[in-house]
């Protein structure tokens, strides 16, 4: 399948920052139009003023199917169909063991990486531009479990086998469509990633210096790799 046009429009989910902030600053940089989504209104207003003229920039909870359904017919609309879109929304509790995580750090980490991609999933996969690929946001920790993070493992494994799934139902009903599942690789420097591991974070790259790389990777790589993938984008 050859790679997405420069002229296509990019949906990203969790955009407020780290990893989908600078993604989505890589790709207008790039020349796409980019739909962002987000829940701190602050970010969002200082990503939008940063990307100028001809992107859009909302405050949409993914966890909010109704929200996600509205925000994508607003994107078909204002940039077309989009020809990548990358379910990145994520939540990571501190290390702890299970016993010591609370149910509602379990849920929100649930909502947010599993039912998240769900949602973006069930409104834009129909929507998406013949070509299109649609890219799960996993990580290392959803193919190999990581002890004291057991929701956030369970999250991420949970999106790895949902990806596949419905890799399988684009292939038979959405033709010239595909899903796959991303990790970002060996660590970005995020505040996710500081939650988690807070004497370790500063070791890794940065999130700009990773979307310098990603965002090549998923324009031009991804597309060519088989429906279902389970991927890694490359070490900056």
């Amino acid at each position: 399948m050859d790679s997405v046009s420069t002229s296509t429009s990019v949906v990203i989910s969790g955009v407020s920052r780290g990893l989908g902030a600078a993604l989505a600053r890589r790709f207008a940089a790039l020349g796409h139009p980019v739909a962002g989504c987000g829940r701190d209104r602050e970010a969002l207003d200082r990503l939008r003023a940063d990307l100028g003229e001809g992107h859009l920039i909302t405050v949409t909870d993914v966890t909010d199917a109704d929200a996600v359904e509205r925000w994508a017919e607003e994107t078909v609309r204002r940039l077309g169909a989009p020809a990548l879109v990358v379910a990145n929304a994520g939540y990571i509790s501190p290390q702890a063991p299970v016993w010591e995580t609370s149910p509602a750090d379990f849920r929100t980490t649930v909502d947010v990486n599993v039912v998240g991609v769900y949602t973006l999933a069930r409104a834009f996969l129909p929507r998406m531009a013949t070509g299109g690929t649609f890219v799960a946001v996993s990580s290392g920790w959803g193919r190999n479990p990581r002890g004291r993070l057991a929701a956030y493992t369970a999250s991420k494994f949970a999106v790895e086998g949902f990806t596949r799934a419905i890799a399988q139902e684009a292939e038979e009903l959405l033709p010239g469509v595909t899903a796959v599942a991303v990790d970002p690789g060996g660590g970005v420097d995020t505040a996710m990633l500081a939650t988690c591991l807070p004497d370790e974070h500063t070791e890794y790259p940065g999130p700009e210096a990773w979307a310098q790389v990603a965002a090549d990777y998923l324009l031009h790589q991804v597309p060519k790799e088989p429906n279902g993938a389970s991927l890694t984008v490359p070490g900056p």
